[in-house]
């Protein structure tokens, strides 16, 4: 039995006994209390947890769940104490038998309620282990089929725990990671690479507190395309080529999508053809990218389409939903790729590297051709600066 069906089955047991004790009538109130504690800590918490720290972090993720727990312990506590009154009243009219079966079955409802707003918040954890051992919960696979979507404020709460450089591919339960497929032999990844290398740049924008960065690839002259993660909240952008560095400006700047687009005059490079077909499962390719742990070095990983779908999650800042056509792709994905081509074996940019799975190491995201299609159409026209946003958390 997986973990998380185990810790549910324990806690639903310890439920149903309380319940029988207390009887339905007290739970009712102490539920109701507690519900309502829950639903005001739960919009409060996001909110005194982004004024007290901003950036979001460890510091943040500690200040909404104390505040969610504070604000369900006075709930739970002033619902108890009055329906308390009526389970001593159902008792005295004879219906105690009833009231605590009742209140037994109530307990197991509360328990799958719970677990479900719980575990939708921890299934895109940053944490695989805890992450992993939801997705494979039998239970909460089954209350996502009977329940419906999680409230959009557990999507938030989820943005609050994600410390990674990537936005959301997923609002609620992530979707399955496909079967893998094979991956093109490093002699068809690499002769792919060699035909789209000198097009793909590496994106440092100062902002925030720091350097953002991330990678891009030329679609026209003088023209990047990058992720607007990367660029969200800085001014000038540095583009870094095979020919040095470029001074640039961010002209188009997507937070829903997560597409920008950066004019550096003076960059030279072939511009990459995009494609916007949509490739079918076991496509091969590859990834290029400039992740942050390799000292700005241009890193090529062998790469294969396993799924192509749309997927809902959320915008940059973690505040609105968007729909996403994305290529699942067997390729791993680290902060720096962002913004990177995913090339088929002729050199043509199949999609734009945005997001890695919070499962697994080996499964990264990318906007297909067609998702960023306009955007790339529309970047050759562009010449005036545009805002790039607040930082993102």
């Amino acid at each position: 039995m997986p973990i998380a069906d185990l810790i549910f089955v324990l806690v639903a047991l310890l439920a149903a006994i309380r319940g029988l004790q207390r009887g339905l009538v007290a739970q009712v109130f102490e539920f109701g209390g507690g519900l309502a504690g829950l639903v005001t800590g739960i919009l409060l918490g996001p909110r005194i947890a982004t004024a007290v720290s901003p950036e979001g972090g460890p510091e943040a993720i500690a200040v909404s769940l104390i505040t969610i727990f504070v604000s369900l312990s006075i709930g739970q506590g002033a619902g108890y104490a009055i329906g308390r009154r009526g389970g001593l009243l159902a008792r005295k009219v004879h219906l105690g038998g009833v009231d605590s079966l009742l209140g037994a079955a109530s307990g197991v409802g509360v328990t799958v309620i719970v677990f479900w707003l719980i575990a939708s918040l921890l299934v895109q954890a940053p944490w695989t282990g805890v992450a992993g051992a939801v997705r494979r919960s039998k239970v909460y696979a089954l209350t996502g089929e009977m329940l419906p979507e999680p409230p959009r404020v557990v999507a938030q709460l989820q943005h609050l725990l994600d410390t990674s450089p990537f936005p959301q591919v997923f609002a609620g339960l992530p979707r399955r990671i496909g079967p893998p497929v094979e991956l093109p032999s490093n002699r068809s990844a690499l002769r792919a690479a060699r035909r789209a290398e000198g097009s793909v740049v590496r994106v440092v924008a100062p902002g925030c507190g720091g350097l953002r960065q991330g990678s891009g690839w030329i679609s026209d002259e003088g023209t990047v395309i990058t992720n607007a993660h990367v660029v969200a909240g800085g001014g000038s952008v540095e583009v870094e080529s095979s020919d040095g560095v470029h001074r640039g400006v961010v002209v188009l700047f997507d937070p829903r999508t997560d597409i920008a687009v950066v004019r550096a005059p003076d960059l030279t490079g072939a511009p990459l053809r995009l494609s916007t077909g949509t490739v079918e499962r076991s496509t091969p390719g590859a990834t290029l990218g400039f992740p942050g742990d390799k000292e700005g070095r241009l890193v090529v990983h062998r790469a294969a389409v396993q799924d192509v779908y749309d997927a809902t999650g959320l915008d940059i800042y973690g505040s609105r939903p968007v729909t996403r056509q994305v290529y699942e792709l067997r390729s791993p994905v680290r902060g720096g790729d962002s913004g990177g081509p995913f090339v088929l074996p002729d050199g043509t940019v199949a999609g734009t590297i945005f997001a890695a799975s919070t499962s697994d190491e080996g499964t990264g995201y990318a906007l297909t051709g067609a998702e960023i299609s306009d955007e790339v159409r529309s970047a050759a026209g562009l010449n005036d600066p545009v805002s790039t946003g607040p930082c993102t958390a």
